[in-house]
């Protein structure tokens, strides 16, 4: 209850940590959680989508199952996570922003006397706009300054999220283009990337199939290209030509 409470925003207020531990805990707890179940959330919603739609095709789910068996090796990454995620302009630029926030936090609450961890824990639960009601202002000029502060802290929370969630939902991308351009070809694959049934797979049969099999691109979507080209393609040559060109210009004419 309280993990569904605290990375879904709700904030009833009706459970939330009391000793600096667990309010440590609910810090981090709530950074990585929320950007995980943003994650979680949009792969399903997507998902459901794609259903309900009908973009989900047999021939794709056939070419992922057989197209290429080999898994793809683990290599090693020198680089560590958060270079990965973050710029070093953004590791400064948020630098500066947490001391700002932090400096703002510290001055707004001044007479309680909070320790670093009690204001990191109230920074948090404000920023990701959980609010579990056990930390707010209560003069006048304090809500003045939260009015402003809120809308910050929201905002750079909004964004450093979003890094992390990005930095996710990229990093499961290129893991699946990785393990389709790394694969060898099995025969049934072969066959499968043989549209026409000439027994020889062209560049463009190759291309079309793995665009496919990295959900760039549907069949709807390449009948549509393929229209377009017919149509352009006057003399049904099957290239377009100067022929073409001088064949749709009389046709305007015409129909002018």
């Amino acid at each position: 209850y309280f993990t569904v409470v605290t990375l879904t925003t709700c904030g009833y207020g009706d459970l939330s940590p009391t000793t600096e531990g667990g309010r440590l805990f609910t810090s981090v707890f709530a950074i990585f959680g929320i950007s995980i179940l943003a994650v979680v959330i949009g792969d399903i919603g997507s998902k459901i989508v794609e259903a309900q739609i009908g973009t989900i095709e047999e021939e794709k789910k056939a070419a992922e199952s057989v197209t290429l068996g080999k898994r793809v090796k683990k290599t090693s990454n020198k680089n560590d996570v958060v270079s990965m995620i973050f710029s070093q302009e953004d590791v400064l630029r948020y630098i500066f922003l947490f001391l700002f926030l932090f400096g703002i936090a510290r001055f707004l609450f001044r007479d309680e006397n909070w320790t670093f961890i009690e204001t990191i824990y109230y920074i948090v639960i404000t920023s990701t706009t959980i609010g579990y009601g056990d930390d707010y202002p209560i003069s006048d000029h304090e809500r003045l300054l939260a009015v402003v502060y809120i809308l910050v802290a929201v905002g750079v929370m909004g964004e450093f999220l979003g890094k992390i969630s990005g930095y996710i939902i990229k990093k499961r991308q290129s893991a699946f283009y990785k393990s389709i351009k790394e694969r060898n070809s099995s025969f049934e694959g072969v066959k499968l990337m043989d549209d026409d049934k000439s027994g020889n797979v062209s560049e463009l049969e190759y291309l079309i199939f793995m665009l496919k099999c990295m959900d760039k691109v549907d069949n709807d979507l390449l009948n549509d290209i393929r229209s377009k080209f017919k149509k352009l393609d006057v003399d049904g040559s099957g290239a377009l030509t100067k022929t073409d060109l001088m064949m749709m210009t009389r046709q305007r004419i015409v129909t002018e």
